[in-house]
């Protein structure tokens, strides 16, 4: 089973990936929505896995940074 990170570190993950930044609240509205690919565990915490990052970004509309800037 993947390791799963808690959703207040999806901003910043998406950031180290090098998509465009969007707010913890943004991300936390589209998880409750259904839109993004996250779980809520029984003690009520949503988390990700890193592996989904894509499906995020492309799920929340975030570009990717250019491979030239991604890789500074």
């Amino acid at each position: 089973m993947a390791e799963r990170h808690p959703l207040t570190d999806l901003p910043r993950a998406l950031i180290e990936a090098g998509y465009d930044a969007a707010t913890y609240r943004t991300l936390y509205v589209a998880a409750v929505d259904g839109r993004i690919p996250v779980t809520k565990g029984k003690n009520g915490r949503w988390t990700f896995e890193a592996a989904d990052l894509p499906a995020i970004a492309d799920a929340m509309g975030l570009a990717d940074a250019p491979a030239d800037v991604a890789a500074a």
